[in-house]
């Protein structure tokens, strides 16, 4: 039996505004039918890139590239649409970007699919459009489509990293009877679980050992930073977050945890400002939450960088609200994002989008810094970046609150919260 994927010395360059960008250089990989292969490395090692080849969205520099048969260097248009539509599936970063915005994910499925929701437990939403699912519904929606075409080839970018560890497992499950049906699986990941399933990895870049980020001691917790009294918040009359109190003190590092879709997003919104409650009242430093703009920064799942400015553009973007400015050279060298600080948001990876928009976050000294899932596109060393910047923040004075899914988010955190079902336990 012929293999699946046989790349051969593949390169590839991408020339930008600020420069030439190498992703990939001199890679090989075979994949045999019905194996599921891992691609690792840390964020812009080349894993988006390769993936994109596979699914003959981009083409190599150099090398060669074959996908079931099919020499992709060499097919003209015509064949090359027909490739995409028959022989690959594939499954973008952003969960959304992978669903019909107007359609439901029940027209997107056909009736013939809806039991690949059962098993991803996401039948009660089938009659949801993307943009009133959680982000972990939205991974799991996507996967179900994608699975629904019944292609060869099913290529995904990090398909568990807004999961909680159960959801998670639903995923894992899926993609271990598709490879046992004799569907070939290429997934980038820097999920030790997914990992496992693995029965060919390859490393796109050398390893780094990440150094386990130990938070110095914090001086005393100071007066109140955040307070939150009662807030509940209503979703066409289905209350999502139900009557959470909950206070953060200046300096306090704290963690919400909660499974996909546990009201752990709604929560930060309204705690921010940026989601009106139902109910409840919020404070800042004391205060009211009107503006809140120049005390409480948000790092949403979705980054929300400019596209047309450049990384350090991005982050010195809230330095026009005034106040005192934290040094942005060491800020992108903390981050790891000081070589990359002239190209634009869409020439890096989304790891590296994620470290810009934490950077961005914290220019200005806030008082309060609220973050949605931060690690969740971040390898296992530029986590402890991003570790090591919210624990120096905090230690500055900033009362950090981050929602995850995240076990291992527990033991760093000063206070633990867990939300279930919108209820704080």
């Amino acid at each position: 039996m012929s293999d699946a994927v046989v790349c051969s010395d593949v390169t590839r360059s991408y020339v930008t505004g600020t420069g030439s960008v190498a992703a990939l250089q001199s890679v090989d990989l075979t994949v045999g039918r019905g194996e599921v292969a891992a691609l690792v490395g840390p964020s812009g090692s080349g894993k988006s890139t390769l993936l994109r080849l596979l699914a003959a969205l981009d083409l190599p520099d150099t090398g060669s590239i074959e996908v079931e048969q099919h020499d992709l260097v060499e097919l003209g248009t015509r064949s090359l649409r027909a490739f995409r539509r028959t022989c690959v599936t594939y499954v973008a970063q952003r969960a959304a970007a992978n669903l019909i915005p107007h359609l439901t994910v029940r027209e997107q499925l056909g009736a013939a699919h809806e039991t690949v929701a059962q098993s991803l437990e996401i039948a009660h939403r089938l009659d949801a459009r993307a943009d009133q699912l959680s982000g972990g519904e939205q991974a799991r929606a996507a996967l179900a489509v994608a699975l629904a075409r019944e292609t060869p080839l099913l290529l995904l970018d990090e398909p568990t990293a807004e999961l909680d560890r159960d959801a998670a497992g639903l995923v894992m499950r899926a993609l271990s009877a598709a490879a046992a049906d004799g569907r070939t699986v290429v997934l980038a990941t820097h999920d030790p679980e997914l990992l496992r399933l693995a029965t060919t990895t390859v490393d796109l870049a050398p390893s780094r050992n990440p150094v386990a980020a130990k938070r110095p001691t914090a001086s005393a917790p100071g007066a109140a930073a955040l307070e939150v009294r009662g807030l509940t918040k209503r979703y066409a009359g289905v209350e999502v977050v139900h009557d959470v109190s909950l206070e953060l003190r200046t300096g306090e590092l704290g963690v919400l945890l909660g499974r996909s879709g546990s009201g752990k997003s709604t929560l930060l919104m309204a705690a921010g400002g940026w989601l009106r409650p139902d109910g409840g009242s919020i404070a800042v430093a004391g205060e009211g939450l009107v503006p809140p703009w120049r005390r409480v920064a948000y790092v949403p799942q979705r980054f929300a960088l400019l596209p047309e400015l450049s990384v350090r553009e991005n982050v010195e973007l809230p330095l026009r609200l005034g106040g005192e400015p934290r040094n942005v050279d060491e800020l992108l060298a903390q981050l790891e994002l000081d070589e990359l600080a002239d190209r634009l948001p869409h020439e890096i990876s989304i790891g590296q989008q994620q470290r810009a928009a934490l950077a961005r976050a914290l220019v200005l000294w806030p008082a309060v810094l609220l973050a949605d899932e931060p690690t969740s596109h971040q390898d296992a060393a530029s986590a402890e970046l991003v570790w090591t910047a919210l624990a120096a923040a905090a230690d500055e004075g900033t009362a950090c609150l981050l929602a995850t899914h995240e076990e291992a988010a527990a033991p760093r955190a000063d206070r633990v919260w867990r939300i279930d079902d919108g209820r704080l336990r």
